[in-house]
């Protein structure tokens, strides 16, 4: 007889979650869903409450504006990532593979899920789960994980059109979008920007956590510690040299000057 597998469903859309219970009901009955969540704050809360041994996990999460890896960071800071994770989604793109491994994900279904491959996952699962070696090996490689992304904290990728770089974030003076590519003026590189192919709502995200950074236009975020001056007639902003005067819309000039005025009370 199978021993148990407690596991948590977290997939934003409600009606999905007891077509994953019919699933593993017909290929592992032996699993069982202990929890279900819609939304990523309530599959933390979840997580840490039950501990389950598996979680079934979407990707995106629109209505948070998040995607899972946003809760894995999290629990990875607080080592609670001590489950196995079944990757279940629409979204096949490839970046979402290296993002998912950095997580020690090593099971990805895409939707509609196959039978069959749902089934193999769980059997790895349970196989791991008995595996000692595999405990050991998972428990070294999140502390790995952790490692390397405390170093990298102040670092972010930049999908560029022949390499992947690593660039500073204090170094960062803007970022213009074209198109679906994004170019990173760095200081480090003078008015050489580096492009890049991931368009420039996925870096603001990556960048949410540094207060200096701000959308002043649909198409340009702006390092606030590299303005030189900036004119509320034209809603122009001067970055320092060598780089250009950059222009803000309107409504996000408001959100400039505010956020200006708090860096300043804080000096």
């Amino acid at each position: 007889m199978n021993p148990e597998i407690s596991a948590i469903i977290v997939e934003d859309v409600k009606a999905f979650h007891s077509v994953i219970e019919s699933l593993l009901n017909e290929v592992a009955p032996h699993v069982k869903i202990v929890g279900c969540a819609t939304d990523l704050s309530e599959a933390e809360k979840l997580i840490v409450q039950l501990s389950p041994s598996l979680v079934f996990l979407d990707i995106q999460f629109e209505a948070e504006g998040k995607t899972a890896f946003d809760m894995l960071k999290k629990l990875s800071e607080q080592n609670r990532c001590n489950f196995q994770i079944i990757i279940i989604t629409a979204f096949n793109q490839e970046e979402y593979y290296a993002e998912a491994f950095n997580y020690g994900v090593l099971h990805f279904l895409t939707k509609p899920i196959d039978k069959q491959k749902l089934k193999d996952a769980i059997d790895r699962v349970k196989n791991n789960l008995n595996n000692p070696a595999f405990e050991t090996w998972f428990s070294q490689f999140m502390k790995l994980h952790t490692k390397f992304h405390t170093e990298l904290i102040n670092k972010i990728t930049v999908e560029g059109i022949q390499y992947t770089e690593l660039v500073d974030i204090d170094d960062i003076v803007y970022l213009m979008a074209s198109g679906h590519y994004t170019y990173f003026y760095v200081r480090t590189n003078g008015t050489r920007p580096i492009c890049s192919s991931t368009n420039i709502g996925e870096y603001e995200k990556k960048l949410a956590d540094h207060p200096n950074f701000l959308r002043i236009h649909r198409n340009l975020v702006i390092n606030i510690n590299y303005v030189e001056r900036f004119s509320k007639k034209d809603y122009s902003i001067i970055m320092e040299a060598p780089f250009e005067k950059l222009r803000a819309s309107k409504d996000r000039f408001k959100d400039f000057i505010n956020l200006m005025n708090a860096q300043i009370v804080k000096m």
